[in-house]
Formats: C-alpha cells, structure tokens, sequence
C-alpha cells in the first residue's frame, strides 16, 4: 500500500507512526512547515520525504496546494493521512482525493477554531469532506461531534501510544550516578515544549515557592520553546539556578534515563490530547502532577496522580509537597501507571487499530 503521510510538525509524534508505516507499507512523508524534522525522522530507512516550507508560515493552503496536488499525482497514494488539521488536513480537502484520513493533534481542534472565525471554517472544511478521523482521546472525538456534526462511527479513538521496549521502569540509583544526580535530591521532570499552552508560568511560580528553604530538589526541564528566554531570567531573577536544570530537546532514546532518574511527572497545560509524554512518564513509574484538561483526565485519577486546576500554582505547590513528603505514595501511584501504561498505551497494539482503519478505508474505495 502507498501512503501518503502529512504533517506541519515534524516531531517525535510523527517519528512514532512513520517508524510503523514504513515498516508495512511504500510511504511519502510531505512535510509543510517553517521548521525541521528531526533527526529520528531523516533517518528512517525506506522512508521518501519531500520537505517544503510555506510562503506564510503554518499556512499552506494558501501557497502550497499545487505543490500537495503534484505530489499527489506522482506519488498516486492509496491514502492520505494529514496530521494538523487546519493546517495539513485541508490541503486534501481542497485536492478532493479519497480515501483521506484526518488526525487532530489537540489544539487544532481543541482551542484554535475557538479563537478564529477562519480555522473554524477551514476545520469545519476538513471534517466534512474527509473519510474518517482519528483521535486520541474521548474528549476530542465528542468536541467533534458536537462542533461539527460528524457522526460517531466516523471517528476511531485510540492512544498513538509508546514504544514500552524503551519506556520501562529501570534502577533509578543507576540512572542517577549515570546523570550525575545526588540520590537523595527529590526529582521533579518537565518535558512539553515551553509555550504558554503547557503552563510554564505555573510551573516556575509553584515551583519557586515550593523549593524555598529546601536543597534537597531540582527540577528538570527537557524543553524548548518560545519562552525559553524568559524562563530562563525567572530562574536566574529568584537564584533558582542550582534546583532548575534545562537540558533543552533531547533524543527520544535519551528520555527514558532522565524519566528514570526522576520521581515526579508535571505537566501543567492549559489544553491537552493524550500526552504522549505523560504516557512516557507512567510507563517508568513517575508520581503524577497534572492539571484537569478532560483528555488526561481520561488517563489519570486520584488512584494514580494528583490532580490540579488549571492555572493554579498554588495547587501546583501542595501537589509537589504531597509527594515530597511521601514517598511511598510516588512507588504507589508509579505501580499503579506502569500497570495502565501496558494495559492501554502499547503501540504495537494501538497500531493494529490504526491499520484496521486503512483496511476500512480501502474497502470503502473499492465499493466506490
């Protein structure tokens, strides 16, 4: 089968389905954006990838639908799968080609055509033309049904998952000596990007407040992003520099050391799908501090994390001192997310679905 692979993103998120795709099937990876794929991606074997920035940034609708249409006719796919759906997902709306499968990341549905008259209309756009959806939460598909009338049997929901191979709990004494982090220090791993929509303002104060007076804790932070400038003067504003540690992007084969050498998870975001980072994290056996977006709410409860509301650092701060001062509830909660993490975040399993949905839609174009 010849698949046709889009996305404006070009991270680890797309790694994880090219890795599986090019391993069935003769796959194009048209990438659309102002930025880079990462390295993971170029060196995937087999893999065909055409990489063309749009002439307005995250637009290429405007600039590139004859580019996608030429591609399209070269390349003569069996599928078209679109990663960001304003953004990728109407470029196979506009060139009419079937079967099209659309797959929301998270705010493209969730947050952006709330805010903008014009990506509500292009999603609305996407959502009635192509053939079938592919969400990883609940909350994802019922905002879809409800916003843009699709029917449910349209949409599959399924966790994009992760590689537990890799993601596994290992001895956190070992991955700390290999990091050269003091084993008494009291870990606490931050790994979205450092934009707004995450929280990081939240993150910082509640941390802030919560190291006071404690040499005994460090944050992590394996981030990049449009705040990084200032995070980094809130660090260096309130002498933070010795219990912050920001190690920017890394590998994904590096993450699951520096998941092992921690003992709690923070994902402070303001809007969410499934995280895949939270998955990473429960797979290694992290205590949890995350906000209540409906979407990881879906993964997360009082048996296995604590939960927070958004835009509270000060709930922030009791979750990180709950967990400070016990430890025990850490290798609870952390059991507790090895065990859902192999129940429902497996990739090798998720991905049968995924190929279930290509043969449904391949069915559908030979009755057509």
């Amino acid at each position: 089968m010849k698949i046709l692979y889009v996305s404006s993103n070009g991270g680890i998120h797309d790694y994880r389905f090219l890795k599986k795709l090019t391993e069935d099937h003769e796959v194009l990876f048209l990438f659309y954006a102002s930025g880079e794929i990462i390295p993971e991606i170029d060196k995937l074997p087999h893999l065909q990838i055409i990489c063309k920035k749009p002439a307005f940034r995250s637009m290429p609708l405007l600039s590139e639908i004859w580019h996608f249409k030429r591609a399209v006719k070269e390349f003569q796919p069996d599928i078209i799968h679109t990663g960001y759906v304003w953004q990728t997902g109407i470029l196979a709306a506009l060139a009419g080609f079937h079967p099209h499968l659309s797959m929301p990341w998270g705010s493209d549905i969730l947050v952006e055509p709330d805010k903008s008259f014009i990506v509500k209309r292009i999603v609305n756009k996407v959502m009635k033309t192509c053939d079938h959806v592919q969400c990883d939460a609940e909350f994802v598909k019922q905002k879809i049904v409800n916003d843009y009338g699709l029917k449910p049997d349209m949409i599959t929901v399924f966790p994009w998952g992760i590689d537990l191979n890799m993601f596994k709990m290992n001895d956190r004494a070992g991955a700390r000596k290999e990091l050269n982090i003091n084993p008494g220090k009291f870990v606490i791993i931050f790994n979205r990007h450092l934009e707004p929509i995450y929280g990081v303002n939240y993150l910082l104060e509640a941390y802030k407040n919560f190291s006071a007076g404690k040499e005994d804790v460090l944050l992590l932070m394996i981030s990049d992003g449009s705040q990084k400038v200032s995070v980094l003067k809130f660090i260096s504003d309130n002498e933070l520099e010795q219990k912050v540690t920001i190690l920017g992007r890394v590998p994904n084969c590096e993450l699951p050391a520096l998941l092992n050498a921690a003992d709690v998870y923070c994902s402070p975001s303001l809007s969410d799908g499934t995280s895949l980072s939270l998955l990473e994290a429960m797979a290694c056996g992290l205590g949890l501090v995350v906000t209540d977006v409906p979407a990881i709410m879906e993964w997360v409860n009082k048996d296995n994390g604590l939960m927070v509301r958004k835009e509270d650092p000060e709930g922030l701060r009791t979750a990180f001192e709950k967990y400070y001062k016990d430890r025990k509830l850490v290798q609870t909660h952390g059991c507790k997310n090895i065990e859902i993490a192999h129940q429902r975040a497996d990739w090798d399993k998720n991905y049968i679905k995924l190929k279930h949905i290509y043969g449904l839609l391949l069915n559908q174009k030979g009755v057509q």
